[in-house]
């Protein structure tokens, strides 16, 4: 099966991402990122590579192991200072960098995480809501049917992911909009 990255461009076999070594490294760090920071962290790997090129699997394990220890930690020591970073700092702080590539403000690829902690360094968890958290899919109208009914996707999910949550926790009897309905304050 062959595996293509929709932000990094690297087109892989799955079983020779396991098999190689640095392939191998990535695909085990990218299991040690939260969750909630799976597709964010993805987008934000992808601001590290060269126009034209593909970020090789060395770069993407390297890059991992940097960030998973940080994140685990929930804090950053950046410029001298240590901050709180929770799981929507994170984030936050990636929708910004996305944001800022989008409208040409970042300078590309990315050399090492300094511009992420600078602007994580800046995040106010009474005001500054991540657009992942808020269901930005859902804003962008994204949606996912059940039973021919539309629903907004869950946040930060794909239409297939939110499918697969709401199938895997319908009760007996119960029909896919009715378990989306139960579920859905828990996304």
């Amino acid at each position: 099966m062959k595996t293509k990255c929709p932000n990094c461009g690297a087109t892989h076999s799955l079983d020779s991402l396991v098999m190689a070594n640095k392939g191998g490294d990535a695909f085990l760090q990218a299991f040690d990122v939260p969750p909630e920071l799976k597709t964010p962290i993805i987008q934000y790997l992808g601001l590290f590579r060269s126009v034209g090129r593909d970020l090789s699997f060395d770069r993407v394990a390297k890059l991992l192991a940097e960030l998973n220890p940080v994140v685990k930690a929930g804090k950053v020591t950046f410029d001298r200072h240590t901050f709180d970073t929770p799981i929507p700092a994170w984030v936050w702080a990636i929708e910004q960098a996305i944001k800022a590539r989008d409208e040409g403000r970042l300078s590309l690829p990315l050399k090492n995480h300094n511009w992420l902690y600078a602007v994580m360094r800046q995040f106010d968890p009474r005001k500054d809501v991540p657009a992942k958290t808020t269901n930005a899919s859902a804003a962008h109208g994204e949606t996912v049917a059940f039973n021919g009914v539309k629903k907004p996707v869950f946040a930060g999910r794909t239409q297939q992911e939110t499918w697969d949550i709401v199938n895997q926790a319908r009760d007996p009897g119960e029909s896919l909009d009715e378990t989306y309905e139960r579920i859905k304050s828990n996304y």
